[in-house]
């Protein structure tokens, strides 16, 4: 039976659990880390009016988040041990090993679900918000320093010495009324 095509080697199919794992444990990470980064990066846009109800469900976010990306780091490291177990031929320790990392898998998914659940609440909240807070900004009065000075507009604010210079002596002009009586 070994040469049978639809009998797959157990190297195989734990090289495919292994993978895809790993895969999840990524995914798990990433997707955490994203939504964790992008709601501390961007918080004055995500939350504008910082109520005490919106600083209690980001934070229930962001401890979700955290505490999923926690929940990973122990499964791998947890595997690890289970690995060197299953070396020594200790499957029974290896199995409970197993369960309980597989009990830190399904925490680990709907901790992030939760997190990433409270902050798009968070979000959709908010969004009211957000759309006309900037607008308000722009309309409201500029700082001192935003506002533009067209270039040459600026004058001295004390006025330079002006030279005085001669006058030129003046003449009569040519069709005067005097030079047109002494004629006659």
């Amino acid at each position: 039976m070994p040469d049978d095509p639809n009998v797959v080697p157990k190297s195989a199919v734990l090289q495919s659990i292994t993978a895809e794992a790993n895969g999840f444990y990524g995914v798990v990470v990433t997707v955490a880390s994203t939504f964790l980064g992008g709601s501390l990066l961007f918080l004055e846009k995500f939350a504008p009016a910082r109520s005490s109800w919106s600083i209690v469900v980001m934070a229930l976010g962001w401890i979700s988040l955290v505490a999923s990306i926690g929940c990973i780091a122990r499964i791998r490291f947890m595997n690890l041990r289970s690995g060197k177990l299953a070396l020594r031929d200790q499957y029974d320790e290896a199995m409970k090993i197993d369960e309980h990392t597989d009990m830190l898998s399904n925490w680990s998914q709907w901790l992030l679900i939760g997190g990433m659940s409270a902050l798009v609440i968070m979000g959709v909240l908010n969004f009211n918000q957000i759309r006309t807070e900037p607008m308000n900004k722009q309309n409201s009065g500029l700082g001192p320093l935003d506002k533009s000075i067209p270039y040459g507009s600026l004058k001295p604010s004390t006025p330079a010495p002006t030279q005085q210079t001669p006058s030129p002596p003046q003449s009569a002009p040519a069709n005067s009324p005097q030079q047109s009586d002494s004629k006659k």
